[in-house]
C-alpha cells in the first residue's frame, strides 16, 4: 500500500509539473541536448510562436523528428492508400454488415446530409462503416460548428485546412517546414504503412460507431465539446490536463483503449530515439498526448537515464 501511495504521489508530481509543451533532454553522456515538443495536430502554425524556447530549439537542433513526413501525407501514394483503407472487403460491404433496419437508419441520416447533393448511400456500399461515418459526421460538424461561440473565439488557432481535409497537420507541418527552411534534415518515426495501421479498426466496432452516430443526433455536439476541451487544455500548455482528458473514457470515447495504442507507439518510438539523440541534437515533435504518463515519451526518456526538464 505504501509503495502504491508513493507511486501515486510521484505520478501526481510529474503530471503537475507538465504545464509545458517543450522539453529539453540532456545528461547521460549526451554532448548536445535534444528537445521534445508536444503538438496539437490541428493547431495552426501561429501556435509555434507561443511556445517558450521554441526558437532556441529550432536553432540548436540538427534534425527534426516527427511522427511521419508531412509531405508524404499529401502525396498521391498516401491518398491512394487512404482510399483503399476505406474500402471494405467483399464480404464486409455496408449492405452485408448492416441489417435491413440498420441500413434504413443509416440511409435516412445519409439523406439528411447529402440528399440535396443528389448523393445516394448505395454509391458508398463498398466503404467501410468508418468511411460513411466520417462523411456523415463531417457534414454534421460543419452544420453544428456555427452554433459554438467558443469555436468562433478560438478559430484563429485551428488550422481549418487540416481539420476539413486531413491532408497534413497544421502545426506539425509548420515545424517541418520551418526546419527545412533552416536546412535541417527531417526524419519520421513511422512509415505511411505504420500510420495507416492506426485506421485498422475491427468492422464490428466500426458498425457500432456508425449506428451510434445515426442514433444520437447530439453526438457531433458532444464530440465537438470534447474537442474544445482538449484544445483549451492544450492552449493553456497543460499536459497533465490533456493526459487526464485523453485517458477518461467518459470524456473521450474508448479513452483507455486509445491510450493503449498511444503507449504502444511510445515504446516503439523510444527505441529509435535513444539511438538518434547520442548522434544528433533532435527536435522531436509528436502529439501532446504522447508526452505525459508512466509510459509517455518524457518518462521513458527519464527511465533511460536522461534528464528531462521544461524549456523556459
Amino acid at each position: 500500500m505504501r509503495r502504491s501511495f508513493l507511486f501515486a504521489v510521484l505520478t501526481l508530481i510529474a503530471l503537475s509539473s507538465s504545464a509545458q509543451l517543450l522539453w529539453k533532454v540532456s545528461g547521460n553522456g549526451l554532448e548536445k541536448p535534444s528537445y521534445v515538443l508536444g503538438t496539437f495536430h490541428l493547431a495552426s502554425e501561429s501556435m509555434i510562436d507561443k511556445i517558450p524556447g521554441m526558437e532556441q530549439a529550432l536553432e540548436h537542433c540538427d534534425i527534426v523528428v516527427g511522427e511521419i513526413d508531412n509531405e508524404e501525407l499529401m502525396s498521391q501514394e498516401y491518398m491512394a492508400a487512404m482510399t483503399q483503407i476505406m474500402v471494405a472487403p467483399p464480404d464486409s460491404t455496408l449492405d452485408k454488415v448492416l441489417t435491413d433496419e440498420e441500413y434504413a437508419l443509416v440511409e435516412q441520416e445519409f439523406n439528411k446530409c447529402f440528399g440535396d447533393m443528389g448523393m445516394k448511400l448505395q454509391q458508398y456500399n463498398k466503404f467501410k462503416p468508418n468511411g460513411v461515418r466520417a462523411l456523415i459526421m463531417a457534414v454534421k460538424m460543419m452544420k453544428d460548428a456555427p452554433d459554438f461561440q467558443e469555436f468562433q473565439e478560438l478559430i484563429d488557432i485551428v488550422d481549418m485546412q487540416a481539420l476539413s481535409a486531413a491532408n497534413g497537420s497544421g502545426m506539425d507541418r509548420a515545424v517541418q517546414k520551418r526546419a527545412k527552411e533552416m536546412g535541417r534534415q527531417s526524419v519520421a518515426l513511422e512509415t505511411i504503412e505504420e500510420q495507416l495501421m492506426l485506421f485498422n479498426i475491427p468492422i464490428a466496432k466500426q458498425v457500432k460507431g456508425l449506428l451510434d452516430a445515426c442514433n444520437n443526433p447530439d453526438l457531433t455536439k458532444v464530440q465537438f465539446t470534447q474537442f474544445m476541451t482538449i484544445l483549451k487544455a492544450y492552449m493553456a500548455q497543460d499536459l497533465s490536463k490533456v493526459y487526464s482528458i485523453m485517458t477518461d473514457p467518459e470524456i473521450v470515447d474508448a479513452g483507455a483503449i486509445g491510450m493503449l495504442r498511444v503507449n504502444e507507439r511510445n515504446l516503439n518510438w523510444i527505441e529509435k530515439l535513444v539511438k538518434m539523440i547520442p548522434e544528433h541534437s533532435c527536435l522531436v515533435y509528436v502529439g501532446a498526448a504522447h508526452l505525459p504518463g508512466e509510459l509517455g515519451v518524457l518518462q521513458l526518456l527519464r527511465d533511460r537515464g536522461y534528464t528531462v526538464e521544461p524549456m523556459q
